[in-house]
């Protein structure tokens, strides 16, 4: 099936679309003359709605060690490791945040009871994830995410649990 392009002002045939064609729209082209793309990797995501509503529940502290550490969120399963692969534990988590040893545990605890950091187990020791549904990397998330995420409320949908959304 093919389309007619009329032409606005005179409402004369002024060519066809075939598939595949596009239709763009004045604005859309106004809009893409005044940006250009930058391509860049280094780039992580915050969800901004999800963490507005998180902002008056959290303290200066859990603020602070979030804004730290975030940008060490991997691509595959939001898990905080370094550039080189090596994954970021405890001891690293304190000093990356610059806040002393007990106010980091502390808040590490905190925002694991809050499901916004998760601690699990490999061979070599503890690893540490971030919810996606605040912060992540890329367009695609690790299924095994809303397993450990599980009972995290999703604020922006009313507070509803990841594991009871649909897929």
């Amino acid at each position: 099936m093919k389309g007619i392009i009329v032409n606005p002002e005179t409402g004369e045939q002024a060519g066809e679309i075939h598939p595949g064609d596009r239709i763009v729209r004045k604005k859309s082209v106004e809009y893409l003359q005044k940006t250009e793309v930058w391509n860049l990797e280094n780039f992580f995501k915050g969800h901004i709605s999800e963490i507005r509503k998180w902002q008056g529940e959290l303290s200066v502290y859990e603020k602070a060690f979030l804004f730290s550490v975030v940008t060490y969120v991997s691509y595959e399963d939001c898990h905080l490791q370094y550039d080189n692969g090596r994954d970021i534990g405890t001891e690293d988590l304190v000093q990356l945040s610059g806040i002393s040893r007990r106010t980091a545990y502390r808040v590490i605890e905190s925002l694991i009871k809050k499901d916004i950091l998760y601690r699990g187990k490999n061979s070599n020791g503890r690893q540490y994830f971030v919810n996606p549904w605040l912060f992540c990397k890329g367009n695609r998330i690790n299924k095994v995410l809303k397993t450990m995420f599980k009972n995290y409320r999703i604020r922006v949908m009313g507070g509803i649990r990841w594991k009871d959304l649909g897929d």
